[in-house]
């Protein structure tokens, strides 16, 4: 086995695999080995006590015969003994590395609710258990916008997730924060997805939802409201607008409330 740890490669002659732990990401065992290596004098073993200590613990890969990268890994722990006289050069220093296995975690598409969408930016995490997921996605319409308006007015909050090329099993989640952005005809969205597992635990209770406004935006909100009935109420006593025409008004205004709130979220470029 070679083992490359930043430019420097090591043959790995006594190594054996020890019982990994189970990936929250993709429920396959994380590959967990322990091997030993031995070094000569002081100073080959403070060199290679520094490189497990520098950057490169977390940057260890293991390399075919042909130099070809197969898996990475990081040090998760290392031990070091010796007999005879530290300063000695003829003093043999024996090390015992544990490596964990670092997942390469490659999304293939994102399947929200029965749709599929291709990330051009993915990444995710378990905090407490649960599941999030941080995506952009690039499309040639506003179909995400469409989807949010159709959910928020069915009520249906939760929704199947499935990460394909990572793992086949479906979550139950619901949106974050989803900011977006146009640019000519092309729709680009930073969505957040967050599993219901982080709901039923009270994890966030509810702060993060995307139906919840922060204080600052409920003011704005309570004044423009104020600002318009007493508008409206002027216009009526002044005679240009009937109470029939305000009604109107009224309803098409609220047919496009969604619109207007998913509009707060629009930002002039997501990257």
């Amino acid at each position: 086995m070679i083992l490359k740890f930043g430019d420097d490669e090591f043959e790995i002659k006594d190594f054996e695999k020890l019982e990994g732990k189970i990936s929250n990401s993709t429920d396959k065992e994380i590959e967990k080995i322990n091997f030993n290596i031995n070094f000569m004098g002081k100073q080959l073993k403070d060199n290679f006590l520094n490189v497990l200590k520098s950057k490169y613990k977390d940057n260890v890969y293991s390399l075919d015969e042909v130099g070809k990268i197969i898996k990475k890994y990081k040090v998760s722990n290392h031990t070091c003994s010796y007999t005879g006289n530290i300063i000695n050069e003829n003093t043999v220093f024996n090390f015992s590395v544990d490596l964990e296995e670092i997942e390469k975690l490659k999304i293939a598409s994102l399947i929200i609710s029965g749709k599929e969408f291709y990330p051009y930016e993915y990444s995710e995490n378990f905090d407490d258990g649960f599941l999030m997921i941080f995506a952009k996605v690039k499309l040639s319409s506003d179909q995400i916008k469409k989807m949010l308006i159709e959910k928020i007015k069915k009520d249906d909050k939760y929704f199947p997730v499935i990460r394909k090329g990572i793992n086949d099993k479906e979550k139950l989640m619901r949106f974050g924060t989803v900011f977006w952005s146009k640019n000519n005809d092309d729709y680009k969205y930073d969505i957040v997805l967050v599993e219901k597992k982080c709901d039923e635990i009270g994890m966030f209770k509810d702060k993060d939802n995307f139906w919840i406004k922060n204080s600052n935006l409920e003011h704005l909100v309570a004044y423009n409201n104020n600002y318009l009935d007493e508008l409206i109420k002027l216009l009526i006593n002044k005679k240009i607008l009937s109470e029939k025409e305000v009604e109107i008004i009224k309803n098409k205004s609220k047919e496009k409330e969604l619109e207007k709130v998913i509009d707060l979220y629009k930002v002039d470029d997501i990257d």
